[in-house]
């Protein structure tokens, strides 16, 4: 070999070794960009990306209806999967850094609470790939119910049925969950109903850390816009992530909590009750028992209920 081939052979190297670090590192701010816009909706609620900055072939984003500005009416927002933008803003909800930057939080701070969940479930959530349960979903699961809710239902992650219709809540438990709402004189459309999980985890398994760390966040970003008077955690894991504990579920719901978001308004009331596909199969367990217990998880669910809806009517009174 001649110095010469030697010498080349060394150039390719280097030459190889520069592109490795610069795939690398693009990767690395690919992965900080599909944060970026979910820090910066959930930093505050000025801190909703102007509509101007979707990419050019792709529609603004409208209000939580898909149509048209936001009314009085309080708009639907549905679970459907949407492709992912870029998310090219101030990060955090910080200072803007020129007078282009200030118009546009200028411009966020007359966006309604349907319109900031809706730019994060179009372009922040998107198309999410941020962890394997992306693989087997058929829809991403993102939320329902009034973008301006005093009431707030968080599940565990959805289920067969929810992942078929894109929507929380929509099986058998999510009928018991109806019947619980209506009970007091509610509909679903009065409350704001999501799940800790946004895809659906297989065989209905328990949720992993990582799969909560990674979509959690977006759950604590839909509260900071909702800001409701009231939390209603549903199951162990939900009530665990928003009190910041590991504790068994019974000794959860003895007594009023407190969710706290440093970035949040304030501390929001936090009561933790059964999730109903829980008290679907303790009431089969129970017609199947000899043996009959004086309260049945239902009437449990049902006094955690009036104690969060009253907490409700004393933040709204």
């Amino acid at each position: 070999m001649t110095e010469a081939d030697d010498h080349a052979r060394s150039e390719a190297r280097r030459t190889l070794g520069r592109a490795g670090v610069a795939r690398a590192l693009a990767d690395h701010l690919q992965h900080r960009a599909s944060y970026y816009g979910r820090r910066y909706v959930a930093a505050s609620r000025l801190a909703t990306p102007s509509a101007a900055q979707a990419r050019p072939n792709e529609p603004l984003v409208a209000a939580a209806t898909g149509s048209g500005p936001a009314t009085s009416a309080k708009p639907r927002v549905t679970g459907e999967s949407s492709p992912r933008d870029d998310r090219s803003s101030t990060e955090g909800g910080g200072k803007a850094s020129d007078p282009r930057q200030k118009a546009l939080r200028a411009e966020a701070a007359t966006w309604t609470a349907g319109q900031k969940l809706e730019y994060l479930r179009t372009k922040n959530v998107g198309d999410c790939r941020r962890c394997p349960l992306a693989s087997g979903r058929r829809h991403i699961v993102f939320g329902v119910g009034n973008p301006e809710a005093d009431l707030m239902f968080v599940g565990e992650a959805p289920g067969a049925e929810e992942d078929r219709r894109g929507e929380p809540f929509v099986g058998a438990a999510g009928q018991r969950l109806t019947a619980w709402i209506e009970s007091f004189g509610l509909t679903r459309s009065d409350v704001y109903i999501a799940n800790v999980l946004k895809c659906r985890p297989p065989h209905n398994r328990d949720p992993q850390p990582q799969e909560v760390a990674t979509c959690s966040p977006f759950l604590r970003a839909q509260i900071r816009v909702i800001q409701p008077k009231v939390i209603v955690a549903l199951g162990r894991f939900a009530g665990n992530l928003l009190c910041g504990r590991d504790a068994r579920l019974g000794e959860l719901r003895r007594r009023t909590h407190t969710y706290l978001d440093p970035s949040a308004e304030g501390p929001v009331p936090l009561v933790v009750t059964y999730h109903p596909s829980y008290v679907l199969r303790t009431e089969t367990d129970q017609r199947r028992s000899p043996v009959k217990t004086p309260r049945s998880t239902n009437d449990m669910v049902l006094m955690d209920l009036t104690r969060a809806v009253n907490l409700v009517k004393g933040a709204v009174d």
